[in-house]
């Protein structure tokens, strides 16, 4: 069983602005994610061109794309009025964070020994030039990541998601979210899963949503805020946010400073390509 946190007041939530959240501080930024993901692959195409791979490129072998910088949570507020006319809340992607033309994949395919050396199957070249541990993938790693982090704020995060999804305090207002869709003539069984239909996840925005999508985020944001879901699921994460930062508070500390570090470093490989 669970050892839930006893709750304060659980607010209730009629606007989509931010909840703030006891691990914000130490939460790094999806830019700076962003940032020492391209420095370490332009350290890895480094190494695959010392080691003979003249043609490797840096966006050769990706290893992220744009999904990979989007906040997520299971319950963010939606607005019943706006659902209605226009379905599921689709925000714009940070342009910030949208590949470039540079990123994008090459029209060449790597060969089976440049990926080998990349990943570090192989541990020598046709030159005979020594592949590095963890091929060259692993040394733009190391060339950004110099010190490992005690902790991750983000993989906490997502531990807080999951306790309170178990929590029974949540699992009760979604109780009541699925007796407000039945009552509503809609049989759903998870709001999280509902709002990831590939019928309207696929839809891009600025593609109006038909008639299903608009009538379905109708029903079920006015369940949601009915039952207060978005307050009570914020407020039972952050209880168990605050018990992980409390246990983890002097880690998360030292892991802000170190992370400085990755992006110093990061930066420093980018500055001048």
């Amino acid at each position: 069983m669970i050892d839930e946190p006893v709750l304060g007041d659980i607010p209730k939530i009629s606007d989509s602005g931010k909840i703030p959240m006891p691990l914000d501080p130490y939460m790094s930024s999806m830019r700076d994610l962003k940032t020492i993901d391209v420095a370490q692959e332009a350290a890895a195409a480094d190494c695959m061109r010392a080691l003979g791979y003249t043609g490797w490129t840096a966006n050769m072998l990706r290893t992220w794309d744009e999904e990979s910088y989007k906040e997520f949570d299971f319950f963010e507020y939606i607005d019943p009025e706006e659902a209605a006319r226009s379905g599921y809340p689709k925000p714009p992607a940070d342009s910030t964070l949208k590949m470039t033309d540079g990123e994008k994949a090459p029209k060449k395919s790597p060969t089976s020994r440049e990926v080998e050396a990349f990943e570090g199957i192989r541990t020598g070249t046709t030159t005979d030039r020594a592949v590095p541990q963890g091929g060259c993938l692993g040394e733009g790693q190391r060339k950004v990541r110099d010190e490992a982090l005690p902790v991750d704020a983000r993989s906490l995060a997502v531990d807080s998601r999951r306790s309170a999804m178990q929590d029974s305090r949540v699992k009760a207002a979604l109780d009541s979210w699925r007796s407000c869709m039945q009552k509503n003539g809609l049989q759903h069984q998870d709001p999280v899963i509902l709002r990831l239909n590939p019928l309207w996840v696929s839809r891009k925005a600025g593609t109006p949503a038909d008639d299903r999508e608009r009538h379905t985020a109708a029903v079920d944001a006015r369940c949601q805020q009915e039952v207060n879901i978005v307050g009570v699921y914020k407020t039972v994460r952050a209880a168990y946010e605050t018990r992980l930062v409390d246990a983890n508070k002097s880690k998360l500390i030292q892991k802000n400073a170190i992370f400085e570090g990755w992006v110093r470093n990061a930066e420093s490989i980018l500055a001048g390509r």
